[in-house]
């Protein structure tokens, strides 16, 4: 009489009452762990989610709050603005190659019917605080979008000063008085958009 052969190994871990495996949520790499675990106390602890963008690191550390609106808004069109202004300006785009899970050059435009009118309307809105303060809105919101891991060394050094840590990558250098100034300037132009979106 033959033995049967052994099949697959069962794999360890935790089950349902059915027998099927409970699957572990994926908390990222060491990377993306080391920066939730850096923002943790941020926000009442609410931050970990949404420090994946310079502008959201920002908002964490409690940069974009005491204003007029709510620092969540002023994350949330930030993020908007930048969203739509790379599906307007897709030529410009940098190109992505076919390992990504999604193509960022076709932006999650969060079912607009007409993405280019709505940035346009931002745009026009932005442009009212001037020229500098639009260029501190972009180096916020748009020149980070392709590389949301890497903050501008400005915005680096005052999140540095607000979340109190020394031993993060290049922000041992402290904040400059400029930094202030470029924040506030980038704030200006976000507010000027939440307001002009409330008339």
């Amino acid at each position: 009489m033959a033995l049967a052969r052994r099949g697959r190994p069962r794999k360890a871990g935790a089950r349902t009452a059915k027998g099927r495996l409970i699957a572990l949520p994926d908390r990222g790499n060491d990377v993306v762990q080391a920066r939730a675990a850096r923002f943790a106390r941020c926000q009442d602890g609410n931050a970990d989610q949404q420090v994946g963008d310079q502008i959201g690191r920002a908002w964490a550390a409690g940069l974009l709050d005491g204003q007029l609106c709510d620092g969540a808004i002023l994350r949330d069109i930030g993020r908007r603005y930048g969203s739509l202004y790379w599906h307007e300006f897709a030529a410009m785009a940098p190109r992505t190659g076919a390992l990504e899970r999604r193509d960022r050059s076709a932006a999650n435009d969060g079912g607009d019917d007409r993405p280019g009118e709505y940035f346009r309307i931002l745009d026009g809105l932005a442009r009212r605080a001037g020229r500098d303060a639009v260029a501190a809105m972009h180096s916020l919101c748009v020149d980070g979008w392709w590389f949301p891991d890497v903050d501008q060394p400005w915005i680096g050094r005052l999140i540095a000063a607000e979340v109190g840590d020394t031993g993060w990558r290049h922000l041992s250098e402290p904040a400059r008085p400029g930094d202030r100034t470029q924040l506030a300037a980038a704030i200006e132009t976000l507010v000027r958009m939440v307001e002009g979106r409330r008339e």
